[in-house]
């Protein structure tokens, strides 16, 4: 898998914190074309360096892409069945 962009859509105050939601772009070998996904980083404080986010999804989230790509690859799948 590849991440080739995130970027912050927007960053919201909560009881439990900073809910930073991020646009996380990726492509991974079994998947035909790049998806873009909104994942959640919820922190104790607000950060809008976008290396900072970055370094985050990508340590973080990397699970939650992984599996959204194995969900995906079995839509393109099942895609191509019916056609």
């Amino acid at each position: 898998m590849k991440i080739l962009n995130t970027e912050i859509a927007h960053i919201s105050e909560s009881k439990l914190g900073f809910e930073h939601w991020v646009d996380v772009t990726y492509t991974a070998p079994i998947l035909k074309e790049a998806y873009t996904i909104r994942v959640m980083l919820l922190l104790a404080f607000k950060s809008e360096d976008p290396e900072v986010i970055d370094y985050m999804v990508r340590e973080w989230k990397r699970r939650d892409i992984i599996h959204h790509s194995f969900l995906m690859y079995e839509q393109e799948k099942r895609g191509k069945k019916g056609a």
